[in-house]
């Protein structure tokens, strides 16, 4: 020991010691961050985020420091092994110091520029990481030129001509990634701003003050002081990551507890929905048995009755119809219209073809629409036309209103007319299958469903 402070003196022998314990310093940061890493994977489904770059730049200055305390620790020794392996050492100390440079530029391009798409950002910074590569040229050929360091006949380090080109690069990349922290800061979030200011002040400090007399080098210092500044910042990171992400699991909890009360109380809506019609029609079935003496009101509520039978049934069928069982819906509705308008409400059938699919209550709300907002509201009525025909490769179904003498319709018919265009054209284009188009005419509309896909086997 005594020898190695009297070859090396005790500002190096100083500087060594420091060393040492800054990478032992980093080992037992870089084993807790793997270790709680590993714990998050097994309870959860997530990654802390900047992780595997923050373990990748400890493990850097790790290696920053072996190579330089071992070069240190061999300097002015004259035997063969300390002569190859000051050389090697300090040939790696360079290429470490060039690796962080070039690592702290990737992480600002990747996570300020890319993300954000800062297109100019990407470009500078990739000038900036193509920059560099004329120090390492240099690095390349300096066991040959001695262009940035060389050795004595004591096997002591001394600086090359060029060391400043070097140095002055690695000041103006520490600057540039400052500038971009202030003009970009809004654009990363708290913890790579905090990464980014303390990785490029203090190891531009420890570059600054090489430029005195002192003997001892403050490179490794400044950048082991930076990684331990920002562990503390990591640590706070990772905690406030793993609360947010436990608040947005809670809340993934409660939307799915949500969700699943709601689709019980779904199925017990749909199952109501299934006894209600029942109810309902045994109730009118046993109304009807009793106005025997009274026959009007006997077909009446056979016919209501009909009606809802056949109304429920397509409701509840999620499948396609034939359009026969679509026109019986369609003559349950319209024998219930004939009630209340009498000879005002005419109706022609002109069915060409029938032997096709659609879907269920297609049909019937648009002849609902044509009576009630259509020939309803005229003064002397009218007729409603159901055609049925094919056109070219599709099917075509028309429901035309015309109706006589003057309407009354109002705006708040007109709006309900229009919901129930749109649920028929939501029903077409859901199976897509067909469209719907509405024309208007003269004396009342047309409502014009096209079939694309006949299926079940049409004429």
């Amino acid at each position: 020991m005594q020898e190695l402070i009297q070859r090396i003196g005790i500002p190096l022998f100083i500087q060594v010691v420091i060393e040492l314990w800054n990478s032992v310093i980093l080992l037992i940061m870089i084993f807790l961050i793997q270790i709680r890493g590993n714990i998050n994977n097994r309870k959860a489904d997530y990654d802390i985020p900047y992780t595997k770059e923050i373990v990748i730049f400890f493990n850097a200055v790790f290696l920053y420091n072996l190579v330089d305390v071992t070069g240190v620790i061999f300097i002015g020794s004259k035997s063969t092994l300390s002569y190859w392996l000051v050389r090697i050492f300090v040939f790696l100390y360079y290429a470490a110091g060039a690796f962080q440079t070039l690592f702290f530029l990737e992480l600002i391009k990747r996570y300020v520029a890319e993300k954000n798409g800062i297109k100019w950002l990407k470009k500078t910074v990739l000038a900036m990481q193509i920059l560099q590569a004329p120090g390492l040229i240099l690095l390349a050929a300096t066991p040959f030129t001695g262009a940035l360091y060389s050795f004595d006949p004591d096997n002591n380090y001394e600086r090359g001509k060029l060391f400043f080109l070097w140095h002055g690069m690695s000041i103006i990349t520490f600057l540039f990634i400052i500038i971009v922290y202030i003009t970009q800061r809004k654009k990363a979030d708290l913890f790579l701003r905090q990464v980014i200011v303390t990785a490029s002040v203090l190891p531009m400090i420890g570059f600054l003050l090489n430029t005195s007399d002192l003997e001892m080098s403050f490179n490794n210092i400044s950048v082991s002081a930076a990684a331990l500044i920002i562990y503390i910042f990591f640590e706070t990171h990772r905690a406030n990551v793993t609360i947010q992400r436990s608040h947005e699991l809670d809340l993934l909890k409660t939307q799915l507890a949500e969700k699943k009360l709601a689709l019980e109380q779904s199925k017990n809506a749909v199952l109501m929905a299934q006894i209600q019609p029942h109810f309902i029609n045994n109730s009118l079935m046993a109304l009807r048995s009793r106005c025997t003496d009274c026959p009007e009101i006997y077909d009446s509520l056979t016919k209501f009755s009909r009606y809802l039978r056949s109304h429920f049934d397509a409701i509840s069928d999620t499948k396609m119809i034939t359009f026969e069982q679509e026109m019986e819906n369609v003559e349950a509705y319209l024998d219930l219209e004939r009630e209340n308008f009498g000879e005002r409400l005419k109706v022609e059938y002109c069915i060409e073809c029938d032997s096709f699919f659609v879907p269920a209550l297609s049909v019937q709300p648009l002849v609902e629409n044509a009576v009630r907002h259509g020939i309803g509201t005229y003064e002397e009525g009218g007729t409603l036309f159901i055609k049925s025909f094919r056109k070219n490769d599709v099917i075509c179904i028309e429901i035309i209103d015309s109706g006589q003498g003057v309407s009354s319709i109002t705006e708040q018919q007109k709006k309900r007319r229009g919901i129930g265009i749109r649920n028929v054209r939501a029903r077409l284009q859901l199976m897509d299958m067909g469209d719907l188009e509405i024309i208007p005419g003269e004396h009342g509309m047309t409502a014009r469903i096209t079939i694309r896909k006949i299926k079940g086997g049409a004429e």
